[in-house]
């Protein structure tokens, strides 16, 4: 089962208890739920030859879902606020905007905090830098950047939501970009 596959998976768990179970504590149970499947689906898949590359692959995938997850919430509480500043409150559960951006907010710090540590991981595995390295290090580093650029916008610019998205958008196709040119690159 590929990278990819296994982080498909757990954002579809994630959706489904999302979906499945409408309580206040979704979010986190499906957080929760997501991340553990990914990493038993991980550990199930793949033998701990070393702990370097398992933590790197095991904080890679977790970024990527913490990325979306992320990417998602915010796109669920643009709706609700645009709904609200239309005047349309039919079928519009309460709901804290204040409180739904700080839990957004901390979304983006554990997203950035894993995408940190698989720029880390990764370099720290590689002594020689080969071609493929060095693109998935300047697609994860471009991520990254994004990613700070977003969450330090958001916290102290009050950064526009709608900005938020798109530049979350482009730091998850760049890190899957980062994927993807390794596996084209590593299977010429």
């Amino acid at each position: 089962m590929s990278f990819i596959t296994q982080v498909t998976i757990s954002i579809v768990i994630y959706f489904i208890i999302r979906v499945f179970y409408q309580k206040e504590s979704s979010l986190f149970i499906s957080i929760t739920m997501s991340a553990l499947s990914y990493i038993l689906i991980y550990l199930l898949t793949y033998e701990v030859i070393s702990i370097l590359p398992t933590i790197h692959f095991m904080v890679t995938g977790l970024s990527l879902l913490f990325i979306f997850i992320a990417y998602n919430e915010i796109l669920i509480l643009e709706r609700k606020v645009k709904k609200i500043k239309m005047g349309s409150l039919m079928g519009l559960e309460p709901f804290s905007v204040e409180r739904s951006y700080k839990i957004v907010f901390k979304l983006l710090g554990i997203g950035l905090l894993f995408l940190s540590l698989s720029l880390i991981s990764g370099l720290s595995m590689q002594s020689i830098f080969t071609s493929n390295l060095i693109f998935k290090a300047i697609f994860t580093f471009i991520a990254w950047l994004i990613f700070v650029v977003t969450v330090t916008g958001v916290k102290y610019f009050n950064f526009p939501i709608k900005y938020a998205t798109r530049s979350l958008f482009i730091a998850m196709w760049a890190v899957l970009g980062a994927y993807f040119m390794n596996s084209y690159i590593a299977g010429s």
